[in-house]
């Protein structure tokens, strides 16, 4: 067998729903803005600093279309508006708003490091105190002063003693570290557009709103996972995936000038039909799960617990109705998602994480000619749970990979150019990265519930002709309601009931634009 490397491909992903209300002309939830300065700058960032090493950046459409409107409109966000208010001015409920919401940020990393964070953060949870004018400007500082990378606090020096002087805040002080924001925000772009120019990095796209494809696509898909209760009334369109995955591209390429050629379906979720529209649109690769390629090779003769064992299997992309899959591995996924984060010497996890890919290679180097070890994973909330925001395990694990003889970094498309290996699937199972189903978006009560209302509110709307009403904003909040999220949160627990109101905001805003009485919230 040949001697050449294994090749480790990192796919990163980066997503977040529309935070605005429909009648709003401010974003309710922060997080696009601070994920920006914190995430989306510093993980590219560290791309640069090496300069052998390659990766793919993966973006929802609306994360993007939020972000420009930040950069280019200067747009704003609840968060930021009652950061910059005077605290005499606050009302009852906004201060209260700033001390409930304002430690979102992680405690042993963020909160506890710091003395003056750390002791506003107990006078919280004291049912007596009360927060003084200079204790709410502080809380807001602060908070918004560990949303910035260590990269940018390294570089800005008026930022670094904002951090180092932990309190007595003034008001040019939050205008200050909010400008700052804004101005990292601006210099994103700039940054993906070189590293793609330079070859360093690819850019993959996940559908506009992040829906469950195989769920818009036929809900009767769940009749494949016998313990998921089906929708009352099934909802099938095709022809919305085709729109997300349009708009997806269109955003690419009016931002970057850019058209991606692979992909990370919204939660790995894939189904045959809907990598048959994948292939249709012109999308070369897509990622999935690895519980995904077991069930696909599954056989009356040959049980899921047998394949699931032979992991090598998941060493190569597979091929099924002309576009190539990569199955991600997920014990590695999960290592650097949830266990390293908890180990402090950063260069001892990284060892760890290179002895056992390097065991791969060498198991896998004498079954396939070309391998690639593929780690897909969330690109902007793992690292806040790491120590220094993990620039620390990420420049040791590039500078790792850099000097590594047997082991090479390389994006998805990269790999395909000379790859010869791809196996075609006869079979494609349906599911998920979570489960290997769809349980976290349908199946309950409350999720079918919330496709009986897209049904419904679909069969109106394909009803309506143009005319007095504005059906063409209709249908854009329609398509809106169909992300992942609003699912998301009903099976998870959205204690705000913020996700929540964003969802029936925009039901309700279809419905009074048809003229028409929405349905009721659920509880």
């Amino acid at each position: 067998m040949s001697k050449s490397t294994t090749k480790v491909a990192f796919l990163w992903h980066m997503h977040q729903p529309c935070y605005k209300h429909p009648t709003e002309n401010y974003y309710y939830l922060p997080w696009v803005r601070l994920h920006a300065v914190k995430d989306y700058y510093g993980m590219a960032k560290t791309i640069e600093k090496f300069a052998t090493v390659k990766v793919s950046f993966n973006f929802s459409g609306i994360l993007l279309r939020q972000l420009l409107d930040y950069i280019e409109n200067h747009a704003k966000d609840y968060y930021q508006i009652l950061s910059l208010k005077n605290p005499a001015g606050l009302t009852k409920e906004e201060k209260a708003f700033i001390i409930n919401r304002f430690f979102s940020a992680n405690f042993e990393r963020v909160i506890k490091p710091k003395k003056r964070f750390l002791q506003l953060y107990n006078k919280k949870l004291s049912p007596r105190a009360k927060f003084t004018a200079q204790d709410i400007t502080d809380l807001v500082t602060l908070f918004n002063l560990s949303w910035f990378h260590p990269y940018t606090l390294k570089d800005d020096k008026n930022l670094k003693n904002l951090l180092l002087k932990e309190r007595n805040y003034t008001l040019q002080d939050k205008e200050y570290v909010i400008e700052k924001q804004y101005q990292v925000m601006k210099g994103i772009i700039p940054l993906y557009k070189k590293l793609i120019a330079g070859g360093r990095i690819e850019l993959t796209l996940t559908p506009f709103h992040h829906p469950i494809m195989p769920l818009l696509y036929d809900t009767d898909v769940v009749k494949e996972f016998s313990y998921l209760k089906k929708p009352v009334l099934r909802f099938s369109h095709p022809e919305d995936c085709i729109w997300h995955l349009h708009q997806a591209k269109s955003t690419f390429e009016e931002i970057f000038a850019y058209t991606p050629s692979g992909s990370w379906p919204s939660e790995g979720s894939v189904s045959e039909g809907v990598v048959s529209l994948y292939g249709k649109e012109g999308f070369k690769w897509i990622g999935a799960d690895e519980a995904i390629l077991f069930k696909s090779l599954t056989t009356d003769y040959v049980s899921y617990d047998m394949i699931k064992n032979q992991r090598h299997l998941i060493y190569r992309p597979y091929k099924f109705r002309g576009v190539d899959i990569f199955f991600r591995d997920r014990n590695f996924s999960d290592m650097l998602s949830f266990v390293y984060q908890g180990w402090d010497d950063a260069n001892f996890a990284v060892h760890d994480l290179i002895e056992h890919f390097k065991r791969t290679h060498n198991f896998a180097k004498n079954i396939f000619k070309e391998r690639v070890i593929t780690i897909i994973m969330d690109g902007e909330n793992a690292w806040e749970y790491y120590k220094n925001n993990g620039v620390d395990f990420l420049e040791a694990l590039y500078r790792a990979l850099e000097k590594n003889d047997v082991l090479e970094t390389e994006t998805p498309s990269g790999f395909l150019k000379n790859n010869t290996n791809s196996r075609s699937l006869e079979r494609l199972a349906s599911g998920s990265w979570i489960n290997g189903d769809f349980g976290v978006w349908v199946g309950s009560k409350k999720n079918n519930v919330y496709w009986a209302i897209l049904k419904r509110t679909r069969d109106i709307l394909d009803k309506c002709k143009n005319g007095s009403i504005d059906l063409e904003t209709a249908k854009k909040y329609f398509y809106l309601i169909e992300g992942s999220d609003w699912f998301w949160w009903n099976t998870f627990e959205d204690v705000s009931g913020e996700f929540k109101n964003i969802f029936f905001s925009y039901v309700e805003e279809i419905y009074r634009i048809l003229g028409r009485k929405a349905p009721a919230r659920i509880k």
